[in-house]
């Protein structure tokens, strides 16, 4: 089975999958789906520890769950158990202990590696983790489930789509960045192009609040973010000298080759959602 096939099989399995989870599961605001985010934040979290382990050795620091400390944060602010505001709190408290615990060293060879432990530290608590919040976010709009929904018919609907383009039709096309050889303009352009044709058909089908010029930014600017976190977890990877990220997800490769679109869409998304519904 090769690996459009891959794609293919598990966009067409896995959709119907996290439907029920986001209509059929709507309760305690989401709690299904959310918890979902949180697992995928801290599994992405491990595969980025891993990678970053691996180009740095043994300089670095893995917090257990980190991935998982902002996506929880979020998921009980909305829930209404803490004044607003808690997560950022939390953030501001994880990365002080970060950079306050260097103070107390007590070998003189790791003074060197302070910065390498500070920064990779922040990067696995924020990279999945602070971007994946907003996919947690969403959920206090009205509509939520359909918000959702649109939300990752948006993001798939360009990664696939750009790939298969790119497959079909950009081998001889123009490369457009170096972190990512095999991504096209004609790949490019198909996802964009895709993504505002599902955005306007979904508009359409299901009940959003929604006009046609706001899908048509929504839907261009989810497609452009997508597009951002794949080639940005791309560059990490490279700098890793890694193929994938892992190899739990059939013809995609780990949890952060999955996720990468996700996470970058996700804070663009809701924040034009936010001034939508203001």
């Amino acid at each position: 089975m090769n690996q459009l096939t891959q794609r293919l099989l598990l966009f067409f399995l896995g959709i119907p999958i996290l439907i029920g989870i986001i209509f059929f599961l709507p309760m305690y605001n989401h709690l299904a789906w959310n918890t979902l985010m949180i697992l995928a934040s801290v599994a992405g979290a491990s595969e980025l520890f891993r990678m970053l382990n691996k180009k740095f050795n043994s300089s670095l620091r893995k917090f257990p769950f980190a991935g998982a400390y902002l996506p929880l944060a979020a998921y009980i602010e909305i829930s209404g158990f803490t004044l607003p505001g808690f997560t950022n709190l939390v953030l501001i408290i994880i990365i002080s202990f970060i950079f306050t615990r260097e103070v107390f060293l007590r070998d003189k060879n790791n003074i060197e590696k302070v910065i390498h432990r500070s920064i990779s530290s922040i990067s696995i608590l924020v990279y999945p983790g602070l971007f994946m919040i907003y996919t947690i976010k969403v959920s206090v709009f009205p509509e939520a489930s359909y918000l959702i929904l649109l939300f990752l018919v948006l993001v798939f609907t360009n990664d696939s789509m750009a790939f298969v383009g790119g497959s079909l039709l950009g081998r001889k096309s123009t490369k457009l960045f170096l972190v990512s050889p095999n991504k096209s303009a004609v790949g490019f352009l198909s996802g964009i192009f895709f993504t505002v044709a599902a955005g306007s058909i979904f508009r359409i089908i299901f009940p959003v609040d929604i006009s046609f010029w706001q899908m048509i930014i929504l839907s261009t600017a989810s497609a452009l973010s997508s597009n951002a976190g794949d080639l940005v977890e791309s560059a990490i990877k490279r700098s890793a000298d890694v193929k994938d990220s892992g190899h739990l997800m059939p013809g995609r490769g780990g949890i952060l080759d999955s996720i990468d679109s996700i996470m970058f869409s996700a804070p663009l998304y809701y924040y034009i959602l936010a001034v939508i519904f203001a």
